[in-house]
């Protein structure tokens, strides 16, 4: 009886699974895929968090940078209660924690001590003076 070339290569395939590596492949496959779908979900998560950190999608748009000057120019005094982008030299509105040219954290000197810490930092780390948070109006 001659065997068509699809059928000698299914049957091919099937001896192959009963070997010890085709038994091996298919033990160790099932974890495989569940490990790439659970990396997948995880890089989904760690997006979405990022986007909802940002603030993306709730109505606020992108934030208004403002170039800093070349260090060239001036001196290396940022200005102090201000976030700022140290790549890119860009000056954030205050309540900003992530640089939209970049994406990178951004950096907030004290407006007490001159120290420089992330501007997601409720508080300065030497001093205890709050920083990158928008001023509050206090009513009397």
């Amino acid at each position: 009886m001659l065997e068509s070339e699809p059928m000698e290569v299914i049957r091919d395939a099937i001896e192959w699974i009963g070997t010890e590596s085709g038994r091996f492949a298919f033990t160790i496959a099932p974890y495989l895929l569940v490990g790439l779908v659970g990396l997948y979900v995880l890089w989904l998560l760690v997006g979405y968090l990022r986007v909802s950190q940002v603030g993306l999608g709730e109505g606020r748009g992108t934030q208004a940078a403002v170039p800093l000057p070349a260090l060239d120019d001036v001196p290396a005094d940022q200005p102090r209660g201000v976030p700022y982008c140290g790549a890119d030299h860009l000056q954030y509105p205050l309540g900003a924690r992530f640089c939209t040219a970049c994406e990178r954290d951004l950096l907030i000197d004290c407006a007490n001590c001159g120290a420089t810490s992330p501007a997601s930092e409720p508080s300065c780390y030497r001093c205890g003076a709050p920083t990158g948070e928008p001023p509050r109006e206090l009513h009397a």
